[in-house]
């Protein structure tokens, strides 16, 4: 049997896997039919975002072209599900539900192929901070989304341009200024002298 995955055959497994929970019961009542249903769009989200990225897939010309269009088309549907249902949590999608990898991580992994969109388009940054504010997202994970953009970056001494001291590591000390600033309006306080490192100019 070929041991080749197509990003179809990733897209059914994840969606099918989602929807394997204890269903034996006949009658489903109507919030659960939403969790579900919210749960099972998710998945698909998910597939989509990660069965593109097959190792073999991106190194097809083919792939990495169409790649930037999947990653926009995710964004989109993320977005969208968080401006009419929150930011996905256990309590919107059920326990059983949000133990599939597919419900809890969908939009954080959209998220963190697309912290362009949040760097540079302010309306999807304001819409994670209300989410912040209302306890569905923590703040250190929006910080770790945000550290996304600035971690492919580099300055001309090669050092990746890391401001928020998230697990991508820790910000050069020359970027202190900017890390204060972009961590306020995050609403969290600024790094330590000892989360900080040295770099050269």
């Amino acid at each position: 049997m070929s041991k080749k995955i197509t990003p179809i055959l990733i897209l059914l497994f994840l969606i099918f896997s989602c929807s394997t929970s204890k269903r034996s019961v006949t009658k489903i009542n109507p919030e659960q039919r939403l969790k579900d249903s919210l749960a099972f769009e998710l998945c698909q989200i998910y597939g989509s975002d990660q069965g593109v990225r097959n190792m073999k897939l991106l190194k097809t010309t083919r792939i990495m072209k169409l790649l930037p269009n999947i990653d926009t088309i995710s964004f989109n549907k993320i977005v969208d599900f968080i401006k009419k249902n929150g930011y996905p949590t256990e309590k919107l999608l059920g326990k059983d539900n949000f133990s599939f990898e597919c419900v809890a991580g969908a939009a954080t992994a959209v998220l963190l192929h697309n912290p362009h969109r949040l760097i540079n388009e302010k309306e999807y940054l304001d819409l994670l901070l209300s989410e912040v504010e209302k306890g569905k997202l923590s703040r250190k994970k929006l910080a770790l989304i945000l550290d996304k953009y600035y971690w492919v970056r580099r300055d001309k001494s090669g050092h990746r341009r890391l401001l928020y001291g998230t697990q991508f590591g820790k910000p050069c000390f020359k970027y202190r200024t900017e890390s204060d600033s972009v961590r306020a309006v995050i609403g969290l306080k600024p790094l330590s002298d000892l989360e900080f490192r040295k770099c050269e100019n």
